[in-house]
């Protein structure tokens, strides 16, 4: 007997300006033409020599994500007030899940994480239904590669991860939002919570994919 792969049923975002999609779904040829599209979205005043610079660093960061089979992925760059910036990554995965509804998913997640001491567990109801949030800080060492010291550093980062199980297909879906700017947690924190409200599982042919 012949097993036929099935897509997950589409999932849809809306987020907040700031946000700059990386093309995780792109081909290996048209990831390089639109990693430099974005790094001169992401820095309009910027220069040749910046653009260049950047270019091979976002497609690094682009391109781990996009073998990490991610559903959808963004950088989010938001001005400080102060002539700084502080900055976020969003992520989607979309997982195959054998809950039988959405409650029983959510409640044996959220079990499994208040067994873990470094995570804070939180219950949702969303209007997409009920889910659960991961709650973590933790200092996470990065390779000299994608540095621009180009030695190891640790950084203090932040993690918001929600879990939400799909209420058409049994599927879980995994927002995880991931900042450096501690000083802005806050402020992270209340962004998620705006994201995670307007999720929606729309029915097949109504969409595609998450969204932004």
């Amino acid at each position: 007997m012949e097993s036929t792969a099935v897509s997950p049923p589409p999932l849809s975002l809306e987020l907040p300006g700031g946000f700059h999609p990386l093309p995780v779904g792109a081909s290996v040829e048209e990831r390089e033409e639109a990693v430099s599209a974005l790094v001169k979205e992401v820095y309009p005043r910027g220069d040749a020599a910046l653009w260049q610079g950047m270019a091979p660093l976002l497609d690094q960061v682009t391109t781990s994500m996009a073998d990490a089979d991610l559903a959808f992925a963004a950088l989010g760059l938001f001005g400080t007030g102060s002539a700084g910036v502080a900055h976020c990554a969003l992520t989607v995965a979309v997982a195959p899940s054998r809950h039988p509804t959405q409650e029983a998913a959510a409640q044996g997640i959220r079990e499994i994480l208040t067994r873990t001491s470094s995570v804070d567990a939180e219950y949702l109801e969303l209007p997409c239904g009920p889910a659960v949030m991961g709650i973590s800080i933790q200092d996470v060492t990065y390779d000299g590669r994608f540095t621009t010291t180009g030695a190891d550093a640790t950084i203090r980062m932040g993690r918001l991860q929600a879990f939400l199980p799909f209420p058409t297909g049994p599927y879980l879906a995994v927002l995880t939002l991931e900042t450096p700017a501690m000083d802005f947690w806050e402020n992270f924190s209340v962004m998620m919570g705006t994201i995670l409200v307007a999720v929606r599982f729309p029915a097949r042919g109504d969409g595609d994919g998450a969204s932004a």
